[in-house]
């Protein structure tokens, strides 16, 4: 019996312990986004970064991608809500994310970016937080407003979106090591690389669809001449 207690004892303390950093990290992540440049160099070289809550707040963001399509104010809606596809919403959400973040570490590591992979990923990841928290806001405010009021709905999201890409300029800069001109000639190379990246992925898939086209019409052939 004193065995099983003291397993359980220890059980509860390391999940107790699990949670306290869990609360410790997310509340670093809100700190980074008033302190972005303190923020992000803690996340850089002292470890201070957590991919689960990274990843929390992109699946979030997608979530958000979907409540946007689906419940934004019907007067500021034109989606084709009789054909929504949630996974399909919910993926193109984050692709614009993903493609950035293949495309801008490929740059950077001919730019000599001394940032990793999973170092861009957390920085893409906690600046998504107050676009996640305006984005939800406007939904709300969709549904109550007028349409006379609409340039103040967009300039209230817009607010979230300026945000998001200082904190991500700021985390790029920091992570990288590198100035704010060449962070800019970088950025500017990613969406350049982001473009090719989307254009060879469409040929690729377009001369694989062909060629399994050709062989599906050689063995129907086959089977016919049989």
């Amino acid at each position: 019996m004193e065995y099983k207690q003291l397993y359980i004892m220890i059980h509860e303390k390391g999940y107790g312990l699990y949670m306290s950093n869990i609360m410790e990290d997310t509340k670093y992540m809100f700190y980074v986004l008033l302190h972005p440049f303190d923020g992000f160099y803690e996340v850089k070289f002292r470890g201070k970064k957590n991919y689960i809550i990274a990843t929390v707040v992109l699946v979030l963001f997608g979530i958000i991608g979907i409540l946007d399509y689906q419940y934004t104010g019907f007067i500021f809606n034109d989606n084709p809500l009789q054909h929504m596809n949630s996974i399909k919403v919910f993926f193109t959400t984050l692709f614009p994310l993903l493609l950035f973040l293949i495309s801008n570490w490929s740059i950077t590591t001919l730019f000599d970016g001394s940032g990793s992979m999973s170092d861009i990923y957390i920085v893409i990841c906690y600046s998504l937080v107050p676009k996640i928290i305006f984005d939800i806001i406007g939904i709300i405010f969709s549904n109550v407003i007028i349409k006379e009021e609409a340039s103040l709905l967009y300039s209230f999201t817009a607010i979230g979106t300026i945000w998001f890409c200082f904190l991500v300029f700021c985390g790029l800069c920091v992570i990288h090591e590198y100035s704010a001109s060449t962070n800019i000639l970088t950025l500017l190379a990613s969406f350049i690389s982001a473009i090719i990246i989307v254009f060879l992925c469409m040929l690729y898939i377009t001369l694989m669809g062909r060629l399994f086209g050709f062989f599906a019409t050689a063995f129907n052939e086959l089977i016919k001449r049989w």
